[in-house]
């Protein structure tokens, strides 16, 4: 009898699910030569041992070496001396294997014309705001080939952003822009969410480890180019971004709390901490300990002065934040399902109609309103924080049928109220104090922004 012949008649040792992931690596030896590959089996060995289960239990595959099975052996039967690669190490290289081969058909369809492609990538840099549910899950499906592109992308995307909300918020009062200008700085905005939320999603680290390597600041400033908008919509795509990045942004935003100039700096950073702490539980009760202690932790002369102006403002939404973190999934989700209500004046319906409360329960984390100048603003904007960031990306979208009803055509001052938010932080800096001397104007700000005087105040 062939080893193939004995390996298939032992499969009766093997549970109803072990013999689907038994046949599954027998008709895949490609993939298990890998596997052995890359476990430094030593050259002596002959044989190795799956383990499809337990690592001392089993039960166990025998193969040997050059992929070819031998046996199957049952829960509890010993392996004798063979080296045992663990379940969750086929679990990891399946992963891998299955990301390959979905890049590999992905880039079939590229090389083969996808004409359907160049439609979605049109329609989310250039009609950014047509974008339906259905449009993004169609693009993110990309994500295995494209994922590392949209995080490029996005990196690009939001320095470009953050000049171009600088320079209209300085035009704000006296509306000295063309509509084309306002036309495409309302694209832009909605296209650098759209490709935060793709790039986010990408599973290869190291893709963004290398840009964070090579874009010095880039992981502090992450999300800022869209909660600095101070529109809900963004904010809470950008704290979504980053919390879904995760550990990575996890020190360079504990510093931030401790170093932010401004207080929209702040109030990015509490809030990417809020994602990453409800995403994770095992990072939450440190994250919890940093915010609790940031009203009294400032590392530098900016960030002490600007407790010394607004402590107890700081103290409060510190406060909230941690709250949020131990907020309980049922309470956010009752909370999102008020909100949305409001949206609808028939309540009989909205608590029969799931397909009204779906689109109710978006429509929140859409809104173009100012999230952030006011306390009741700021306080709906980290309480939405907390309930979107464990949400998948795909509940930013309203389904296409919806969106065709409540989207409404582009007019200059819909990208006029998109800077509001901007214009009000603006009217409420406090002027520099004359006793500090003249701001230069290649000097920091005296607002407090983080942009150089003459960007800024000086403009």
């Amino acid at each position: 009898m062939s080893h193939a012949e004995h390996f298939l008649s032992r499969l009766i040792r093997l549970a109803d699910d072990e013999v689907n992931l038994a046949l599954a690596l027998y008709h895949d030896s490609a993939w298990v030569r890998q596997i052995l590959q890359s476990s430094a089996v030593p050259e002596a060995v002959e044989r190795v041992a799956l383990s499809l289960d337990d690592l001392q239990r089993g039960p166990f595959l025998i193969v040997t070496r050059d992929g070819h099975f031998v046996t199957c052996l049952a829960r509890d039967m010993d392996p004798g001396s063979l080296p045992v690669i663990a379940r969750d190490r086929l679990n990891s290289f399946a992963v891998k294997v299955e990301r390959e081969r979905e890049r590999a058909a992905l880039q079939g369809r590229i090389e083969g014309g996808d004409a359907r492609l160049r439609v979605l990538m049109r329609r989310l840099f250039l009609d950014a705001d047509s974008i339906s549910r259905e449009d993004f899950l169609e693009i993110a499906a990309w994500e295995p080939l494209l994922g590392p592109v949209f995080l490029n992308t996005y990196v690009a995307m939001a320095t470009e952003l953050s000049m171009q909300t600088a320079l209209l918020s300085q035009k704000r009062l006296a509306r000295r822009a063309s509509d084309l200008a306002l036309r495409e700085y309302w694209h832009l905005l909605h296209a650098a969410g759209h490709v935060a939320l793709l790039g986010s999603m990408t599973n290869d680290r190291k893709d963004y480890d290398a840009i964070a390597e090579s874009t010095p600041g880039v992981r502090s400033a992450f999300s800022y180019p869209l909660t600095g908008t101070g529109v809900t919509t963004f904010m809470l795509k950008g704290a979504w971004a980053a919390g879904r990045v995760g550990k990575p942004m996890l020190p360079a935003f504990k510093r931030a709390l401790c170093e932010d100039v401004s207080l929209f700096e702040l109030f990015d950073s509490l809030l990417v901490l809020l994602a990453l702490g409800r995403r994770s539980s095992k990072y939450r009760a440190e994250i919890k300990k940093a915010v609790l202690a940031a009203p009294r932790k400032a590392t530098t002369p900016e960030a002490v002065a600007l407790r010394a102006a607004l402590g107890r403002e700081i103290e409060l939404v510190c406060e909230l934040t941690a709250s949020l973190l131990d907020a309980s999934r049922n309470d956010l989700d009752e909370m999102l399902f008020r909100v949305g209500a409001r949206y609808f004046e028939d309540h009989n319906q909205f608590a029969k109609d799931r397909e009204i409360q779906d689109i109710a329960t978006t429509l929140p984390l859409l809104s173009w309103t100012d999230g952030i100048t006011d306390g009741t603003s700021l306080v709906r904007t980290f309480n939405l924080t907390a309930v979107a960031s464990e949400l998948p990306p795909e509940r930013f979208y309203l389904p296409r049928a919806a969106l065709d009803e409540f989207r409404e055509p582009w007019t200059p001052d819909h990208t006029w109220r998109m800077l509001d938010p901007m214009t009000k932080a603006a009217k409420t800096r406090a002027p520099a104090r004359r006793e500090q001397g003249k701001v230069g104007r290649n000097e920091l700000c005296a607002c407090g922004s983080g942009r150089k005087s003459k960007r800024c105040c000086g403009a």
